[in-house]
């Protein structure tokens, strides 16, 4: 073991990508342009699973490191995950160098808090307002600019400063009926990058203080690179790996000083979806959030059935909390009275660990 770490995973899609969304249109299967953090820790664990051993680390360690056992209770405390990811959000090149995009906090900026200036509020709110509303990623520098609450974040605001990595459309698909041999027509949404610029895609950050884990998932991911993918319509060619590089994060380097807080910092931004381990007082520590439903299938490549999980609401990427979250492992098994057949196979979990990062707000806007 060695103190905590933080690594940063750059993932290259050979074609397209489809991540499903629980907002879709009558006979569309939307997607979106990221992918969240309980997606990919479920292709890690399948493809963990398939193993057997990553790095010198069984399956079952792998489990019991996230409590995902066969009796853990939601809420129950995480004593040493072997690692906490964030979503995988968008970054592309600049020149040499890479944009990086992280999730908007939801909490009121300095721009348009009462801290400010009256003058300078209404200038910011009327240039920048609509504009910071309607985007759900921001730089890695108008982010920092946000977290440390320290001065207005339109100067800071240009062209570069929302993520234009990937694009997203509709494409038709055609379904056969088993039985009657008839055609289904549906559109299903897909998200690509551009597969000629290495320097486009997803990345997702890990902390952790086992020495073990890189080696593990550089194991993981090249199965998923080989012989797999990341989300759905992984038979249709989407979400193939072209490539993925696993690179520490230098310590000191001043473009990731963010990740350690912030001067004053009272709170805490979600990088990641989460489940609060307590939900006793979480009212009164939410300081600004959204929920995402999650629902769908089983998707288990150690199965050859899929049954529906069960639905869970979660605390979205950019919510922010007073004090520290870690977050929980929710238990999403096929309800067995409903699908019987289920019975005797495994246990099935919704990663809702909580990977943060401090921040200061004004707990009077």
């Amino acid at each position: 073991m060695s103190s905590r770490k933080t690594y940063i995973i750059h993932l290259h899609f050979r074609n397209t990508l489809h991540i499903g969304t629980a907002r879709s249109g009558a006979g569309i299967e939307a997607s979106q342009r990221y992918i969240h953090s309980d997606t990919f820790w479920a292709a890690l664990a399948n493809y963990w699973a398939l193993l057997g051993s990553a790095g010198g680390i069984s399956f079952k360690e792998f489990l019991q490191s996230f409590n995902a056992g066969d009796a853990v209770d939601r809420g129950s405390s995480l004593s040493s995950p072997l690692f906490s990811l964030s979503s995988a959000f968008p970054f592309s090149s600049k020149g040499r160098e890479y944009c990086y995009w992280l999730p908007k906090p939801l909490s009121v900026p300095f721009s348009f808090s009462h801290e400010n200036t009256e003058s300078s509020r209404e200038i910011e709110r009327s240039k920048f307002g609509k504009l910071l509303k309607k985007t759900p990623f921001i730089s890695r520098e108008i982010f920092s600019c946000w977290q440390s609450f320290a001065e207005p974040v339109g100067h800071k605001l240009d062209d570069d400063s929302f993520d234009t990595s990937g694009k997203s459309e509709i494409r038709p698909q055609v379904a056969i009926d088993r039985i009657s041999s008839r055609s289904n027509l549906f559109h299903s949404g897909v998200s690509y990058f551009d597969s000629n610029d290495e320097q486009e895609g997803l990345y997702v950050l890990c902390r952790t203080s086992d020495n073990r884990v890189m080696k593990a998932l550089d194991e993981v991911l090249g199965v998923i690179s080989e012989a797999g993918g990341i989300g759905g319509d992984i038979s249709s060619g989407c979400g193939e790996l072209a490539k993925y590089s696993i690179d520490p994060v230098t310590e000191g380097d001043p473009s990731w000083t963010f990740l350690n807080g912030c001067d004053g910092a009272n709170a805490s931004c979600l990088l990641s979806l989460c489940v609060p381990g307590n939900m006793t007082d979480l009212s009164g520590r939410l300081v600004a959030y959204s929920t995402v439903l999650r629902k769908g299938w089983t998707g288990s490549v150690t199965t050859n059935i899929q049954r529906k999980r069960k639905t869970v609401y979660m605390l979205s990427e950019g919510t922010v909390l007073i004090g520290h979250e870690s977050g929980s492992m929710v238990p999403v098994t096929p309800d067995i009275q409903r699908t019987p057949e289920w019975k005797g196979l495994h246990n099935v979990y919704r990663y809702g660990l909580a990977f943060s990062v401090p921040i200061r707000v004004n707990l009077e806007d």
